[in-house]
């Protein structure tokens, strides 16, 4: 069976993502998050729209984190129980950032989703590397130049 090929871009790349994610996660915990004052429910009726956005949040933390971790010395396992530590203890931190917060609320159920989000997205992400070869992406300067 052939697998699917992806890049594995720089470490300093991967990290600054995670970093990105991170700090937008920080950022729409501390204001006000998108469609918060207009939607009430997410897609399908299911949930409430901020269950939502905290799932999704956390899930592409997680993700994002066990990318960055892909080519780590670790055994599978440990990137596993180290990505959704830290996702949940990011959560975790917010919402103790939020009880300080005039204009937030500390929430025990969304740290709960957080935690399924992170929980989730590591179940997917250990089924996609079985399908998935990762391949070092060549660096701008290892590449040859057009003119060459």
């Amino acid at each position: 069976m052939d697998r699917l090929r992806v890049p594995l871009i720089p470490n300093i790349f991967r990290w600054g993502a995670v970093l990105a994610v991170a700090g937008i996660i920080l950022y729409y915990s501390i204001q006000a998050g998108p469609g918060t004052q207009t939607f009430q429910t997410g897609p399908l009726g299911l949930f409430p729209y901020s269950d939502w956005l905290h799932f999704l949040a956390y899930a592409c933390l997680a993700v994002m984190l066990a990318y960055a971790l892909h080519d780590s010395r670790l055994r599978e396992w440990q990137v596993f129980v180290l990505v959704f530590v830290c996702a949940v203890g990011y959560g975790v931190t917010i919402e103790l950032l939020q009880s300080r917060l005039p204009s937030r609320t500390f929430a025990v159920g969304d740290m709960g989703v957080n935690a399924t989000g992170a929980a989730v997205a590591v179940v997917c992400w250990r089924v996609l590397v079985r399908y998935v070869r990762f391949y070092r992406a060549a660096r701008p300067a290892d590449l040859e130049s057009p003119l060459d």
